[in-house]
């Protein structure tokens, strides 16, 4: 089972790996790495992409075209959970998403497509960030959850 692609029970996330690694709910569903937190779906969101196979050196042009498509899925999840909140900043962030998606195109020059597509990534994070502050919670940590992914490397990353 190692390696192999899971639905999360809890928000529906493509998660990698072994399913049993942080213990089964009774009856042997896998436990959710998102379960109890805020805004769990959209975390997970952020995190399949995040740790997309888009992201890699390697990246196949579909990849790269599947994960253009999910970045723009996932920044309507975000609208959607932002109408009904008053927050002028996320709002923000989420209109420099968008703005970021639309100006790449993953059937052009790969390398500024893939530069976009971080950025709109980047602005979503941000966006879920503005939704956990407003909760008074900490900002979403990606790679808290790297485990849960297959993670060989993430490119576009600053090293801290």
């Amino acid at each position: 089972m190692a390696g192999t692609d899971h639905p999360c029970p809890h928000c529906g996330a493509e998660l990698r790996g072994d399913p049993r690694r942080r213990g089964s709910r009774p009856g042997g569903t896998p436990a959710c790495p998102y379960d109890g937190l805020a805004h769990a779906a959209l975390r997970a969101g952020h995190d399949a992409l995040y740790f997309g196979p888009w992201r890699r050196i390697d990246a196949l042009p579909a990849e790269i075209r599947r994960g253009y498509h999910r970045i723009g899925r996932h920044l309507d999840a975000i609208g959607a959970e932002l109408a009904a909140h008053g927050l002028p900043a996320a709002a923000r962030d989420l209109d420099e998403a968008l703005g970021a998606l639309h100006a790449a195109d993953p059937r052009e020059d790969a390398r500024d497509a893939l530069r976009f597509m971080d950025n709109a990534l980047s602005y979503a994070h941000r966006a879920i960030d503005d939704l956990l502050r407003e909760k008074g919670l900490p900002p979403h940590q990606p790679m808290d959850f790297a485990e849960w992914y297959d993670v060989v490397e993430v490119p576009f990353r600053e090293e801290e």
